[in-house]
């Protein structure tokens, strides 16, 4: 065991560290993704640490007693199946690694041709980005406006005709409707699906057929249907009557003026009709609650000698009513104080003239409202945000297969385009904050996690070009999990970013294990090249171990076996195609690249530039 633990020492001291600050950073990142990941990264750290304590320990412990009680090494049909093509693919492997060291040109050629493929697929628009990808949840929820106005008899009426088609859906299990809430116009339908492996349709699916009956029967009603996604935390923004909204493309207009902002958003819901992938748009404000407005002329108040506080008073006391005293200890209140407001009969169905009518007092005589203002009847709206001071209004949709970055760039090359009105401007918001800012957070942690892997492998090493080649292992595992990100049809996303950085660290295992034994042989005297194929071929069998392991441990996440877990698919193709890939290059073009640096050490590399351009001056 002391012999084991010397040879393999030195290169799971390096691989445990690497682990370290790969995780570590997960754990403390800022945000959501802290909220996410920090149970996650610690976990992989204190496991890593953990483990290498045991095996250094008690796994040369429990070693030394099983073989030292003369402890056989199974035999049999099986384990010599096993060992022939253990032996086989160690043959096969070093006639590939020395073919490869001939033609050093032509593998590092098509390694780089694969990089930059799969690397193009981002810009190019094949591999997709969203902050977090959609889940099945089984639930939905379909939402019910009528035009302000509108009594809940009304609308219970309307609401009856859409459940009679949920309830006649398959696939719907339960369904709790409400009406009036938070106005009498509004009504909700929550649905529950039955579970995901039991039904032919995607809640999707459900969710478009819902949609096509609303659009033949919905009438004066406006309706959306929205998938459940309560797995995406902490993108709500607001919607019509203060309810939340978790609708994945928002939209925040901001403008000084109402009028100017409500005609800009009309104009942008058109825009966004127009543009590909979005549906059930959707607007905070709403219009429709009549109002009485009145314009108050100050030239007539100077003349009448009157004030606006007079108007006021006036008219809150005619309509509202005035405090005119107490009835104490009243005996049809409980013997409780009962305060006495006096007003004008019928004043709460005055019209206009009525209005126009009601006595103001003045100075000098006693004049009416109609003299001093002019009163008429408007629409005014429901609710008025405000955003950093602005005037806001929130517009959402909900997508329709595309990923949330596609339809973000689509809708800022429409808008963009267009006259939105005097001081009206435009932001992203929800989703697309969330998106922004995380991915920025993730690459942070991403290239402090290589800086400090360089630093450690540096010390241990006391080399710089050591843990420099060690670093082609990431971009070799980003072949593969760009790959597999095209082929499953996933996106970049919080948790493919995340799986990135998983993978950054699993990877360097396969070149620490080959670089470190390799550095080992040529100690004991054997040159690079004998050294870097008795690397490999000696290597070969822990590099696959360790990565079929961890590709089958990804597995079932892969396969999203159960619901909502479609959250985690990107990450665990992203690992396991990265694994594949750098498993697969690591042990031919590490190779390559170790030997060039042995013939061309980086001081001669220099030396020559620094000789050629003072030659040329």
């Amino acid at each position: 065991p002391e012999e084991v633990l010397s040879t393999i020492g030195m290169a799971a001291i390096p691989i445990t560290l690497c682990d370290l600050v790969v995780f570590l950073p997960i754990a403390f990142m800022p945000g959501m993704t802290r909220q996410f990941f920090r149970q996650f990264g610690l976990t992989i750290v204190f496991a890593t640490l953990f483990s290498l304590f045991v095996s250094f320990t008690l796994t040369p412990m429990l070693a030394s007693r099983l073989f030292n009680k003369n402890m056989k090494t199974p035999d049999g049909a099986i384990w010599r199946f096993i060992d022939n093509l253990e032996q086989s693919a160690i043959n096969k492997y070093e006639k590939i690694i020395t073919w490869s060291l001939k033609h050093p040109k032509k593998i590092l050629s098509i390694a780089l041709l694969c990089f930059m493929l799969t690397a193009s697929l981002i810009p190019l628009g094949a591999i997709g980005a969203e902050y977090m990808p959609q889940t099945d949840e089984s639930s939905l929820n379909i939402s019910i406006e009528l035009p302000v106005g509108r009594n809940i008899d009304s609308t219970n009426e309307t609401i009856k005709v859409f459940e009679q088609y949920v309830e006649a859906l398959p696939e719907v299990t339960n369904y709790l409707t409400t009406v009036g809430k938070p106005n009498s116009n509004n009504a909700n339908i929550s649905v529950q699906l039955t579970d995901r492996k039991k039904r032919s349709r995607s809640v999707w699916q459900v969710s478009n057929s819902i949609r096509d009956f609303a659009a033949q029967n919905s009438g004066e009603a406006t309706v959306r249907v929205d998938e459940t996604q309560s797995s995406v935390a902490g993108v709500s923004g607001n919607s019509s009557g203060g309810k939340p909204s978790f609708a994945p493309v928002q939209i925040e207009l901001r403008g000084n003026d109402l009028n100017t902002l409500v005609a800009s958003s009309y104009k942008v819901q058109e825009l966004l009709k127009k543009v590909n992938g979005l549906k059930d748009i959707r607007s905070s404000y709403t219009e429709g609650m009549p109002e009485i407005q009145l314009h108050i002329d100050r030239e007539k108040l100077n003349f009448f000698n009157t004030s606006v506080g007079d108007i006021t008073n006036a008219f809150s006391a005619a309509i509202s009513g005035k405090n005119a005293g107490v009835i104490p200890n009243d005996p049809n209140h409980d013997n409780q104080d009962t305060n006495i407001i006096v007003r004008l009969q019928h004043s709460d169905g005055f019209k206009l003239s009525d209005i126009s009518n009601i006595p103001v007092g003045s100075s000098s005589h006693l004049i009416f409202l109609g003299n001093v203002a002019t009163l008429n009847e408007g629409v005014g709206p429901i609710t008025i945000r405000r955003v950093d001071k602005q005037m806001s209004i929130n517009l959402q949709a909900n997508l329709n297969n595309i990923p949330l970055n596609d339809a973000l760039q689509n809708i800022k090359q429409v808008l963009d385009k267009e006259d939105l009105g005097k001081g009206i401007s435009y932001r992203f918001t929800g989703q697309a904050d969330n998106m922004k800012e995380t991915f920025t957070e993730i690459l942070q942690a991403l290239a402090l996690a290589l800086i400090l892997v360089y630093m450690i492998l540096a010390i241990l090493y006391e080399s710089t070009l050591t843990p420099f080649i060690r670093m082609f292992s990431l971009p070799l595992g980003m072949i593969g999990s760009l790959l597999f990100l095209l082929i499953t049809n996933n996106t970049i996303n919080l948790y493919s970013l995340i799986g990135i950085l998983v993978m950054d660290g699993l990877v360097a295992k396969n070149g620490t294990l080959l670089l470190d034994y390799t550095l080992t042989l040529m100690n004991e005297g054997k040159t690079a090249y004998d050294a870097i194929i008795e690397a490999g071929k000696v290597r070969l069998k822990p590099i696959f171990m360790t990565t079929l392991t961890m590709v089958v441990g990804m597995l079932p996440t892969a396969l999203s076996m159960t619901e909502g877990s479609e959250t985690r698919v990107s990450m665990a193709w992203v690992i396991i195609g990265g694994l594949l890939s750098s498993t697969i290059f690591t042990l031919v073009v590490i190779p390559i690249i170790f030997l060039f640096f042995e013939k061309h050490p980086p001081t001669q590399i220099l030396t020559k530039i620094k000789s050629m351009i003072f030659n040329n001056r």
